[in-house]
């Protein structure tokens, strides 16, 4: 089941559909394998863990409404919005390793929306 992502603000941004991440429009913008989040061409650029994207850095990006994972802060969350139609998947790449991993922190400076881009 496909859910919605939201920013440090509480807005809804982008979708978690069971392997990938998907655009506020629909699109395949990512991929998650294990506790990994890869991008379209299969870079290792981020950890989700528990319902929280964390950045390169280990700060939160993201997070799923009903998220276990660490958090520095809960925002109040907006309305929302539907489900977009979803485009097909592309083919995944040979995905990268995952790297080590920083301890955690505070909330990324690094846009949401903006993030897999």
């Amino acid at each position: 089941m496909a859910e919605w992502l939201f920013d440090r603000n509480g807005k809804a941004q982008i979708i978690e559909d069971s392997d990938c991440f998907r655009s506020a429009d629909g699109r395949v913008i990512g991929w998650i394998i294990g506790n990994g989040a890869h991008s379209l061409a299969g870079r290792h650029v981020a950890w989700y863990e528990d319902g929280v994207l964390y950045d390169g850095s280990n700060l939160a990006i993201g997070f799923r409404s009903r998220a276990t994972g660490y958090l520095p802060s809960r925002p109040g969350l907006s309305q929302t919005p539907d489900m977009p139609g979803f485009a097909g998947r592309p083919g995944r790449p040979g995905l990268s390793a995952v790297v080590g991993r920083p301890g955690s922190g505070g909330w990324s400076h690094i846009r949401l929306d903006r993030f897999f881009r």
